[in-house]
């Protein structure tokens, strides 16, 4: 699972590995965006493909694509 200790935005974890959703840093609509797509803290996610910070995770057995942007407000 995650690393223990201070939680680091998505874009800085490593392919493959297991994590878990500690705090979004995004407000309003952001928050509310990766909260509909299951961002929630608790849950945990799967890095599956990155490509830079570009992201692709399994989150609750769904498969979704983020941005930089995006998954630097996801923090694990």
């Amino acid at each position: 699972m995650s690393r223990k200790g201070a939680a680091v935005v998505l874009t800085q974890v490593q392919q493959g590995k297991d994590y878990i959703i500690h705090a979004l840093d995004g407000e309003g609509e952001t928050r509310l965006h990766l909260e509909g797509l299951g961002f929630v803290p608790g849950t945990k996610l799967s890095v599956v493909s990155k490509i830079g910070e570009n992201l692709i995770v399994n989150v609750k057995g769904s498969k979704i694509a983020l941005d930089a942007a995006l998954a630097k407000c996801v923090l694990v």
